[in-house]
C-alpha cells in the first residue's frame, strides 16, 4: 500500500506567476509617480523630497504575458550562463572525469569526512558571498557540489544550503560586500567599507551559527535518512555510480584539471579582470569544449552533450526569468517608486531602535519586489540618510539595516531568481525548503534585530 502523500505543493512557476498578476492589477489602484533622479560619480541617484505623482497609460492585460518574455530578456546574460554552464558539465559527466573525481575524493575522506567537506566548501562559499558579494556567479558550483554530498550520505538539502547559505548569509552580514555596503557607502558620502569591526563580528557569529546549523541537520539524516526533508523526492539522477570503482584515466583527470583551471580562470577574471557573466559563460564553452577533446570525445559527441545538458538546465534558466518578469511588470505600471516611498513614510516618527528594526522590514518586503541589492542601495539611501538624521541614529546604523534587510531575506523569497535556481538544480520544493530554513532565518532575525539595538546603543560609526 503507498503512502499517501501530505503538504501543500509549491511550484515556483505558478507563484511567480500569481506575484506578476498581482502586480498588473495593482498598477491599476496605485497611483503612478516617481523620484528625480540624477547621476553622481557615474551612478544614476534619487534626489531626496522630489517624489511627485506622474501620468501613465494603464496597463493592458497582455502585459501580463509580455512580461515573461520581457524578463528572460531582462536575464538573458544569468539564462545563457545557466544554459551553457549545464552544457559544459554535461560534457565532463559524459566524459566519466566528474564521477570518477568524486569517487576519489569519497575514498579519500571516507565515511566520517563529511562534517569536514561540508565545513570546507561552507567556509569557501561564506567568504565569496561576505567579502565578495558573489551568489549568482557561484551557480556553476552547483552541478558539481551536489552530487559530491549526496555520494557522501547526505540529501540535496545539505548540498544546496552549503551553497545557498554559505554565499546568502554571508553576503548578508558581508564586511566588504561592494554590492549592499560598498554603493550605500558611496552614496552616502561615507569612507567605503568604514565601520568593519561591526561588521566582522556580526559575520561570525551568523555564518558560525548557519554552519552549525547545516552540520546538525546533516548528522541527523545520516543517522536516519527517513529523516530527511526530501524524503519521497526522485534526486536518482542527481547521484554519481560509484559502484564501478574504475581507476580514473589520465584523460579523465587532465580533465578535472581543466575544470578545476576553468574555476579559478572565472575566478580571477572576476576579480581582477572586471569579466562580465558574459565572460565567465564564454570560459566555461571553451572549457567543456577543450574537456571533450582531450578525453577523446568526438565533436558531434560534444555537441549533442552541450544540447543535453543545456535541456536539464532549461528549468533553472525559465525561473530566473520569469523572476525577473516580477520587476518588468511593476516598472511598466511605474509603481516600484510609489511602493518605496509609502514604506518610507512608515518609518517617520519611530523612536531611533524601531526606525532601525522598522527600516530591516521595510527593505526586506522590498526585496520581494527588486530583488536587485544595488539597485534598492541607489533608490533607497537617498531616501535613508536624511531620515537618519531626522531620527537621531548613524548613517553607518542605517546601512547596516539596509545590508541586513537585503539579504537575509534573499534566502526566502521565491521572487528571487538566485535562489529559485539552486534550489532547482537540488529538487527541492519551496515547501521543503522553508520547512529546512525557517526556524535559522528566526533566529537570524533575533540576530539582526540584537546587532541593529546594539548599533543604535553605542552610536556605530563614522556617522
Amino acid at each position: 500500500m503507498k503512502e499517501k502523500k501530505k503538504g501543500i505543493k509549491i511550484n515556483a512557476f505558478c507563484l511567480l506567476f500569481c506575484v506578476i498578476i498581482i502586480c498588473a492589477l495593482a498598477s491599476y489602484v496605485i497611483t503612478p509617480g516617481t523620484f528625480d533622479r540624477q547621476i553622481v560619480d557615474g551612478r544614476t541617484v534619487v534626489v531626496p523630497g522630489s517624489y511627485h505623482v506622474i501620468e501613465k497609460a494603464a496597463l493592458s492585460p497582455l502585459a501580463i504575458f509580455n512580461a515573461i518574455p520581457n524578463g528572460i530578456i531582462g536575464a538573458a546574460n544569468m539564462v545563457v550562463l545557466i544554459l551553457l554552464v549545464g552544457g559544459s558539465i554535461e560534457v565532463y559527466n559524459k566524459s566519466g572525469a566528474i564521477n570518477a573525481g568524486i569517487g576519489k575524493l569519497v575514498k579519500s575522506v571516507g565515511s566520517k569526512g563529511g562534517p569536514l567537506v561540508i565545513t570546507v566548501f561552507f567556509a569557501v562559499f561564506a567568504v565569496l558571498g561576505g567579502f565578495l558579494g558573489w551568489i549568482e556567479v557561484c551557480i556553476p558550483f552547483a552541478p558539481l557540489i551536489i552530487p559530491i554530498l549526496l555520494a557522501l550520505g547526505y540529501d540535496t538539502i545539505v548540498a544546496v544550503s552549503i551553497l545557498v547559505l554559505g554565499l546568502m548569509v554571508g553576503f548578508a552580514i558581508g564586511p566588504t560586500n561592494i554590492y549592499t555596503v560598498g554603493i550605500a557607502h558611496q552614496v552616502s558620502q561615507l569612507p567605503i567599507f568604514s565601520g568593519i569591526k561591526l561588521r566582522l563580528i556580526a559575520y561570525f557569529i551568523f555564518t558560525g551559527i548557519t554552519l552549525i546549523y547545516i552540520l546538525m541537520y546533516a548528522a541527523k539524516i545520516k543517522k536516519d535518512p527517513e529523516k530527511s526533508y526530501m524524503k519521497g523526492i526522485d534526486v536518482s539522477d542527481l547521484n554519481v555510480d560509484l559502484s564501478k570503482n574504475a581507476e580514473i584515466t589520465r584523460s579523465q583527470s587532465m580533465a578535472l584539471v581543466i575544470l578545476v583551471l576553468t574555476f579559478v580562470i572565472s575566478v580571477y577574471g572576476m576579480l581582477k579582470l572586471k569579466w562580465s557573466i558574459v565572460d565567465m559563460t564564454g570560459v566555461f564553452l571553451l572549457s567543456g569544449i577543450i574537456a571533450g577533446f582531450v578525453t577523446k570525445m568526438s565533436a558531434s559527441d560534444i555537441a549533442d552533450s552541450f544540447i543535453e545538458g543545456s535541456k536539464g538546465a532549461m528549468g533553472g534558466a525559465m525561473i530566473v526569468g520569469v523572476a525577473r518578469a516580477v520587476q518588468w511588470i511593476l516598472e511598466q505600471g511605474g509603481i516600484i517608486d510609489p511602493i518605496i516611498n509609502g514604506l518610507s513614510q512608515l518609518l517617520d516618527g519611530l523612536p531611533p531602535v524601531g526606525s532601525a528594526i522598522g527600516v530591516f522590514i521595510v527593505v526586506s518586503l522590498l526585496n520581494a519586489l527588486v530583488p536587485s541589492g544595488s539597485g534598492k542601495a541607489m533608490a533607497l539611501m537617498p531616501i535613508l540618510m536624511p531620515l537618519a538624521e531626522l531620527i537621531g541614529i548613524t548613517r553607518q546604523t542605517m546601512i547596516l539595516a539596509y545590508q541586513f534587510g537585503d539579504g537575509i531575506s534573499n534566502i526566502f523569497w521565491f521572487t528571487y531568481g538566485g535562489l529559485l535556481i539552486f534550489l532547482s538544480y537540488g529538487k527541492i520544493p519551496l515547501a521543503r525548503w522553508y520547512k529546512f530554513v525557517m526556524p535559522l532565518i528566526a533566529v537570524m532575525i533575533v540576530l539582526a534585530v540584537i546587532f541593529l539595538s546594539i548599533a543604535v546603543k553605542i552610536g556605530y560609526g563614522p556617522a
